[in-house]
């Protein structure tokens, strides 16, 4: 029973991303698809500053002396093949298949708050639709924007977001569309 529910489910959801892919080509945009794997980077650029990039949850919003900071928590991302091999490294002794085409590892539960710099760019997938019920993909939005649209979801927010920080100073956040 439980094979058969995987299979299904599989099914189910790989028609409604060729679909949703499909409709959206023909509007010229598609649904952002991510790399196989997104792990927490840090580099340094040829003037020195520090730059970090990964993939985070929104567990608070706040502003404090007129800055908005953020709290994050960090999570690594798996797409494809890779998606599969993580989880089976989580879930060893797991026999199903898993179904889904990515995988979210929360492996450390350390918290990081950053202030986010008033030149931030915000990109949300799932904000706003278009007339025929598909999302604006990619919509650019402002501040207060983003700040609405992660609380009407709910803190803590479950729907991992692309952070760019730069010296410790938010500088792009990007909704990961999860389906």
């Amino acid at each position: 029973m439980r094979k058969t529910y995987l299979l299904l489910s599989s099914l189910l959801f790989c028609s409604l991303f060729v679909t949703d892919a499909h409709a959206a080509s023909q509007q010229g945009t598609v649904a952002p698809v991510p790399p196989q794997v997104i792990v927490p980077t840090s580099s340094k650029d040829k003037q020195g500053n520090t730059l970090e990039k990964s993939m985070a949850y929104v567990k608070t919003l706040q502003v404090k002396n007129g800055k908005l900071l953020v709290s994050l928590d960090y999570v690594q991302w798996f797409f494809g093949e890779a998606a599969v091999k993580a989880y089976r490294q989580d879930h060893p002794s797991e026999k199903e298949d898993y179904p889904m085409p990515y995988y979210i590892r929360n492996s450390s539960p350390k918290i990081r708050t950053f202030e986010v710099s008033p030149k931030a760019s915000f990109t949300l997938q799932t904000n706003s639709t278009q007339k025929d019920g598909n999302f604006h993909w990619n919509e650019a939005v402002n501040t207060d924007t983003f700040k609405k649209f992660v609380l009407s979801k709910g803190i803590p927010y479950q729907i991992p977001f692309h952070v760019e920080v730069k010296n410790g100073i938010i500088t792009k956040v990007t909704e990961q569309y999860v389906p």
